[in-house]
Order: C-alpha cells, then structure tokens, then sequence
C-alpha cells in the first residue's frame, strides 16, 4: 500500500463499443453479473499487453518449463506473489485514490465508516476524524502503527458485513482500475501453470473483495489480519503483519503451509510484483534471490525509482499504466 497525502482486449460482437466503466457499474448494480461473467468482462476488456508484458511472461514461463525438465517433476506447484495496491490495482482500495487534488474514488476505510461499521467513528463525520487520526499516526510512528488501524477501527464489525461491501464495492467501481497490464499476466500465468497470490499492506477481508473479479481463490489473497471471534473482527492482529519483511515473511509461510498440506510436492515462487521499495523491498528481494532447479526467478518493479543499495540490480524495473475501466 503507498500512502498519499490524502490518499482490452476487444470483446465479442459490439463489446468493444462500450463504455467498459459504465458497462461494469451498470450492470454490477442490477446484479446480472455472476462472479464468473464479471471475471471474463474484466478480462475481456483489459487492453493489449504493455511494453515489458511479453518479457516478463517469457521468463517465468521458460523458467517453469525449465524445472519441469530439470527435475523431472510434473507435479510440482509454481507460484507467484503480486503487492496488490499500486501494483495490481490504481490506487489504493484502503484509501482511495486522488489526482490532481481531486477524489477520484473513496477508499474501503471511508466507505466502511459510513456504512456503520466502526465502533469508533460515526457515520457523520466519522471519516474526517479518522483520517486525521490515522494520517497523524503514520506521520508520526509510521506505516507500521498505521495500517493495521484501518483494520482495528472495525472492531465489532461482523466480518461478512465487511467483506460484502468490500465485494460490492469491487464489482460496482474498484474492479475498473485494476492494472490492465496484471490482470493480463495473472490470467496468462494461470494458463501457464503458474498459480497468482495477492500479498498486501491493505486489510484482508478488503482486499477478498477482488476475488471474484479476478478468479482468484480468497486463500489466495493475504493481508493484514485481525482475529475473528463470533463472527466479529477483533483488535488483535494476527502475525505476520503483511507489509515489509512481514511480506516476507507471509511467502515463506505460504509456500510452507502448502508443502504441509501437500506432502511430496515440490513449490517453487517465480516471480514478485511490487511499486514500493519500502512495502515490497524485502519480499521482493526473497523472490529475485533464491536458488532454483533451473531458470531464473524475476522480481518486477513498477517504478522507475533509483534502488536504494541493497536492492540495486535485483529487480526488473517495468511499467503499466492502462486499466481495465480505461481509467
């Protein structure tokens, strides 16, 4: 997640003729998309591929063919880790987006309040509280203090109220601003035996939300945790905290969790996708420096800032900027 001061492919028949902003809300709205129409209008609609899609696709792919004939292992299970605010998605689905001084879309922390779902802040002017509170708290102590607030100040909530409006919320308006650039590479590594995984500084049952507009499994998607009692999110988090080394931390808890409950299977991660240095650094740098069988892991950068020393050389530095909404 990067905090801010204030936070297609041509379709069939006359697809490509729509407004795919409007063609999405309109229709999210009057609920006649099921989940997996949604995913296939998104993909649909996500423009031809960037500059360094073809680059990056070829790399992960020849080094998964490469360790399949390496080891002989058919059967082993091949990841890859994507930051999903900025990276994925434009913007950020916690805080929202501004340009130019202008909202562009409110965040899920805005939208939650106002729906009634903190105990801390009302829904009239609850908001501007909170901003200021959690804008302070990240100026002051940080992003490590900072973030997992976003999730705390729902204590109470029930769990399944916040992940429907963060699923109604996808569907109707954040799912126009995913990168059209990584839905094209999620959907091409899936075809390629290369399973996708979220990994985010956002609250995760905000960040479920995408899941069905991805086709992406909700145990595929991790961020910051706070523990369920009774149906209700707590205030205690649940470790690791899903930003820098905690990022880090949660692939290498993924990959262990799957040789457990798939024993015999071999797991290798391939690649990571990130846009922030301080966010994403440490997993990143994990990724793009690990041994393997054969090939070469890839560890993408979607920034053209200059590496701080520790991470000069390590990442491919690329670019995106079409979403699927056209936004």
């Amino acid at each position: 997640m990067t905090f801010q001061p204030s936070s297609a492919r041509r379709g069939f028949g006359a697809l490509h003729r729509l407004n795919p902003v409007f063609f999405l809300t309109k229709f999210a709205h009057m609920k006649l998309i099921t989940a997996g129409a949604l995913a296939f209008f998104i993909f649909t609609l996500a423009r031809a591929e960037e500059p360094d899609d073809s680059r990056i696709l070829g790399q992960i792919l020849q080094t998964r063919a490469a360790i399949v004939e390496n080891t002989g292992d058919t059967n082993a299970i091949f990841l890859a880790f994507w930051d999903f605010d900025g990276t994925t998605m434009k913007g950020d689905c916690s805080e929202g987006l501004h340009e130019h001084g202008q909202l562009i879309y409110p965040g899920l922390a805005q939208l939650a309040i106002e729906h009634g779902l903190s105990e801390n802040y009302p829904r009239a002017g609850g908001f501007k509280n909170f901003w200021n509170d959690y804008t302070n708290m990240d100026a002051s102590v940080g992003h490590w203090l900072a973030y997992p607030f976003i999730i705390q100040m729902l204590r109470g909530a029930k769990a399944d109220d916040v992940r429907r409006l963060s699923r109604d919320y996808f569907s109707g308006t954040l799912s126009n601003y995913l990168r059209a650039s990584s839905v094209h590479i999620i959907r091409e590594l899936e075809h390629g035996g290369v399973q996708s995984h979220l990994l985010t500084a956002s609250a995760e049952v905000f960040v479920q939300g995408v899941a069905e507009s991805l086709l992406i499994p909700t145990n595929h998607i991790h961020g910051i945790q706070v523990r369920i009692r009774d149906g209700r999110l707590t205030e205690e988090l649940v470790y690791p905290v899903t930003w820098n080394v905690g990022k880090r931390q949660k692939v290498q808890e993924v990959v262990a969790e799957i040789e457990r409950a798939q024993p015999g299977k071999r797991v290798f991660v391939l690649a990571g996708f990130g846009d922030s240095y301080n966010t994403d650094g440490p997993f990143l740098q994990f990724i793009a420096t690990q041994p393997l069988p054969a090939g070469k892991p890839i560890s993408v950068f979607y920034d053209n800032d200059k590496a701080p020393s520790e991470y000069r050389g390590l990442f491919y530095q690329a670019r995106h900027q079409a979403t699927v909404g056209g936004r």
